[in-house]
């Protein structure tokens, strides 16, 4: 089922379309119908988006029962003429053309609009078409003067001057007439001064290239396109090497953090600190790993086991190791607990706060 899209009611399924028409002394030839030829077309309100597939089929439909389609004022066709009110014709669209930027009309001015135009009595064109239900534009059947246009991306009227222009442009110098304004640029040749200009460069372009300052433009060139290619090869080696002598660094570090920080864990048990033992050796080690002033503060704190004549420990120092176990089994609980909060708790902080009894 296709639906009726114009710009000003709002009721059921239609959509506001529309563009600017700015002041000037004779009303525009052609004037821009739809903002794409094959893609989305966006409104001002939350009618659409709308789709447009196939222009070609789009044109063919719409002249496919006359030969000019009617300009009227504020969907008048649409909104007056039901109720028995005029709704005259202030110009009539007898053809249109898939751009690059769109669908355009070309149009002959009845004189009630040209009149209307030249006092500036409105601003835009509104387009009234059918589209399917999934909002895909299937036919344009007649556009209105308006004041309120919706439709984004159409060009403003004053535009169409210079966009049949730059088209013109495009073609004599054998670009596609939907080329960008770069690719014209590029291809309009260089003013005198700037060949003369590029002429004088070109001996400090040869040597900065590794050529004879008396090289041609052909080997300029050929130098230039060479550095180019083995630029996109060389820089991504070097970026290559570069990631992996810095991992190899990271390596390094990493080796020398662990040997020094075993050493200090290792001389502190063999002295014999409280709470040090073959069991939570790791976790001291990485600990001062990751914070080796704060652990060896921490582990210089502990209390010195003194040697007794029994075989056990004083009972003295079985309490204080049995203290520092406690210690241990706090701070992992502590990094448990934030875990499961999603917080990661280093082991110094954990040992830290557990010294301080925070649970």
């Amino acid at each position: 089922m296709q639906k009726l899209a114009t710009h000003t009611f709002t009721s059921g399924s239609v959509a506001l379309m529309g563009v600017v028409i700015p002041a000037a002394s004779a009303p525009p030839e052609w004037i821009h119908l739809l903002p794409s030829s094959a893609g989305r077309i966006e409104t001002v309100d939350s009618r659409g988006p709308y789709q447009v597939q196939d222009a070609a089929a789009i044109i063919a439909a719409s002249f496919a029962e006359t030969t000019e389609l009617p300009i009227d004022e504020n969907h008048a066709t649409d909104l007056a003429a039901p109720n028995g009110q005029p709704a005259p014709a202030r110009g009539w669209i007898t053809a249109m053309e898939a751009r690059a930027d769109g669908i355009w009309g070309k149009v002959r001015w009845a004189n009630s609009g040209r009149e209307l135009l030249a006092d500036q009595a409105y601003r835009g064109i509104s387009p009234v078409f059918l589209h399917s239900s999934d909002n895909t534009v299937r036919r344009i059947l007649r556009a209105s003067l308006v004041n309120n246009p919706n439709l984004r991306g159409l060009a403003t009227l004053h535009q169409e001057e210079s966009v049949n222009f730059q088209q013109k442009l495009a073609e004599k110098l054998g670009l596609n007439a939907a080329a960008s304004e770069d690719q014209i640029l590029a291809a309009l040749p260089a003013k005198p001064g700037e060949t003369a200009a590029l002429q004088a460069a070109l001996p400090s372009i040869a040597e900065a290239l590794g050529l004879d300052k008396g090289a041609d433009t052909a080997a300029v060139l050929n130098a230039a396109k060479a550095a180019g290619a083995d630029a996109k090869t060389t820089i991504p080696a070097l970026q290559s090497q570069v990631t992996d002598l810095s991992n190899q660094l990271k390596a390094l570090t990493d080796i020398g953090k662990l040997t020094k920080a075993a050493a200090f864990v290792d001389a502190a048990i063999k002295e014999g600190r409280m709470g040090l033992n073959a069991t939570n050796r790791a976790e001291f080690v990485a600990m001062h790993q990751e914070n080796p002033a704060r652990t060896e503060k921490l582990i210089n704190g502990f209390a010195l086991m003194k040697t007794t004549h029994t075989a056990g420990a004083p009972p003295a120092a079985a309490a204080m190791q049995s203290s520092a176990n406690d210690l241990v089994v706090k701070a992992k609980a502590l990094q448990a607990s934030e875990k499961a909060k999603g917080n990661d708790l280093d082991w110094a902080v954990a040992v830290q706060m557990a010294s301080e009894g925070k649970q």
